[in-house]
């Protein structure tokens, strides 16, 4: 799929039918950073983040999440042109950097 196919095809996704969309997304070769971070964030990724060190009842969203999160930090998704604007305030950026977050999930492409 050409990126802004895939681009868009993750803004008309309805989060209420599962993972089995954004999971193709992130399995193609053209999904990079920016898209791969657009996920997590629209998967609830400050909720994540939050809650790292706690458990959930939610197992799909904590197992996707955490699949997620790993990829992001081991460099599977490619750093490329396109920007992505991290959706969180600055307080809340403050806060998960105390908490040891890396900034890969706190710093603007």
């Amino acid at each position: 799929m050409v990126y802004y196919d895939l681009k868009s095809k993750l803004n008309h996704y309805n989060w209420d039918d599962g993972f089995e969309v954004p999971q193709k997304i992130l399995s193609d070769p053209d999904c990079d950073l920016a898209l791969a971070l657009e996920v997590f964030y629209l998967s609830d990724g400050y909720a994540y983040l939050e809650d790292f060190s706690q458990t959930t009842a939610l197992t799909e969203w904590k197992d996707f999440m955490t699949a997620l999160y790993h990829d992001i930090l081991n460099n599977k998704f490619p750093k490329t042109n396109a920007p992505f604007e991290i959706p969180l305030t600055k307080v809340q950026k403050y806060r998960l950097r105390k908490k040891g977050i890396s900034e890969i999930f706190l710093t603007d492409l």
